[in-house]
């Protein structure tokens, strides 16, 4: 007889829909499969006072639309034509940045972004260079607008 205490069927059960789960999402976070499967702050915005689009490496297309007051970030919204993990860097960078004064969302680049979904495999981390880069180029646009 083994010595390890006998495992009762809820903890077989739960064990077995765990590794269920990590072969559908490819070992994927849950944040990564939550956000990317139910994106936050997705959609365009009218007369934003940043916005950016860039196309990535793998042909994915961002886009990001700000409103800010009182040099904080008041609204923020995205778009991609790209997969699940495109959404899930998407929705970490408008999440991250929701509410936040302008100067702080500086330091939001891709290592922060992948740190908040709790990781990616290798080859979706240029989603989250993506949204990090697309971010970036449009609080360039509104430091831009602002000084005109």
């Amino acid at each position: 007889m083994d010595n390890e205490p006998h495992k009762n069927d809820e903890q077989i059960k739960k064990e077995m829909i765990d590794l269920l789960m990590e072969k559908i999402t490819g070992g994927l976070s849950e944040k990564v499969v939550d956000y990317g499967n139910h994106p936050r702050n997705y959609g365009s915005m009218e007369k934003p006072d940043g916005y950016a689009k860039i196309k990535g490496p793998c042909g994915d297309t961002m886009e990001m639309f700000l409103k800010i007051r009182n040099d904080k970030i008041d609204d923020i919204r995205y778009t991609t034509d790209g997969c699940m993990t495109s959404h899930a860097a998407g929705t970490a960078a408008t999440v991250m940045a929701k509410g936040k004064p302008v100067r702080e969302c500086m330091k939001i680049n891709q290592s922060s972004i992948l740190e908040h979904l709790d990781g990616m495999p290798e080859d979706s981390q240029h989603c989250a260079l993506l949204a990090a880069n697309t971010f970036h180029k449009a609080l360039r646009d509104y430091a831009i607008g602002k000084k005109k």
